[in-house]
Formats: C-alpha cells, sequence, structure tokens
C-alpha cells in the first residue's frame, strides 16, 4: 500500500478514534489498523473492497479492528456493538 492511502486511511481512523479512546491510544490504534491493512491489502484490494456490500466491508474491517484492539488491550465498555473481546481477566 502506498504511503499516501496509508495517509488517508489513518485520516479517517483517527478523529473518531480519539472521541473514544483519547489521542494516544487512538494514534496507537489507528496505526496499527493501517499497518496490518498495509500489510495484508494492497491499493487495489481496498478499493476493490470499497465496492461491496456494507456487510462484507464490515467484515474485513472488524478483523483488523479486533486484530488490533486486542493487541494493544482496547476494552470495548463504550457502547458495545456485539464484538467479542473478552477483558474479564483485567477486571
Amino acid at each position: 500500500m502506498t504511503d499516501e492511502y496509508e495517509k488517508t486511511l489513518y485520516r479517517g481512523c483517527y478523529p473518531q478514534s480519539k472521541q473514544y479512546l483519547g489521542a494516544e491510544k487512538a494514534n496507537e490504534y489507528c496505526t496499527c489498523m493501517v499497518k496490518t491493512l498495509s500489510n495484508k491489502y494492497s491499493n487495489e484490494d481496498l478499493d476493490n473492497i470499497s465496492k461491496l456490500p456494507e456487510a462484507e466491508q464490515i467484515k474485513v474491517y472488524d478483523e483488523v479492528s479486533n486484530f488490533c484492539a486486542i493487541t494493544l488491550e482496547i476494552s470495548e465498555d463504550k457502547e458495545d456493538k456485539g464484538n467479542d473481546l473478552d477483558k474479564s481477566e483485567n477486571n
């Protein structure tokens, strides 16, 4: 994935993530998202994913989001949307 594409993805991720995670965690989370997507997909792949039905797009991005949330130990306490990140061992 090109640097410019990575920057675009990051800029799309950071503002909303910052609202929920704070600046530091949002930076870590969005960097993880971008790097993971970059390692897995090309620009063309992501362009093609963006043309898929919404449910299929969500499936692709949820997989990466869950990986980054687990890796960074981010809890989904705020408005759980049904994702299964069990953080009970940290409580």
